[in-house]
């Protein structure tokens, strides 16, 4: 689990969860939340893929 996912976390999701991973992504901001579980992580640089994640309000959590 990455607890506060913002930019950097997000990518790190991407990539885990690209390679096989299992990770769920946890932000407190609903709008990111909701765009991460609507269309995925776009990660965008040397590289330009997007990719699904599993992302959760803290909210969410129990």
């Amino acid at each position: 689990m990455i607890y506060g996912a913002g930019s950097l976390g997000t990518i790190l999701g991407a990539f885990i969860t690209k390679n096989g991973g299992k990770i769920e992504l946890v932000n407190h901001n609903k709008a990111h939340v909701a765009a991460l579980q609507e269309k995925g992580a776009h990660v965008v640089g040397t590289l330009d893929f997007v990719q699904p994640v599993t992302a959760y309000t803290d909210e969410e959590l129990s």
